[in-house]
């Protein structure tokens, strides 16, 4: 049997017109989101350390005399 290439097969032209394709489009749909997710953690962590910098007493030891 003679040695051929995989891209001249018909498997190998269905991995490079067909699953690598896809596959890439699915890393830069992964990515995108990757992405989002990372700005809405950034703008969380922000969040919290704007809300963890001014604390505030709670409503019960507000309303209570010294």
């Amino acid at each position: 049997m003679p040695d051929l290439e995989f891209f001249r097969t018909h498997m190998g032209v269905r991995f490079y017109e067909g699953t690598m394709p896809k596959v890439a489009d699915q890393l830069e749909r992964l990515n995108k989101n990757f992405e989002a997710l990372n700005k809405n953690l950034e703008a969380f962590v922000a969040e919290l350390r704007r809300s963890n910098a001014n604390p505030t007493a709670p409503a019960s030891e507000a309303t209570t005399p010294a």
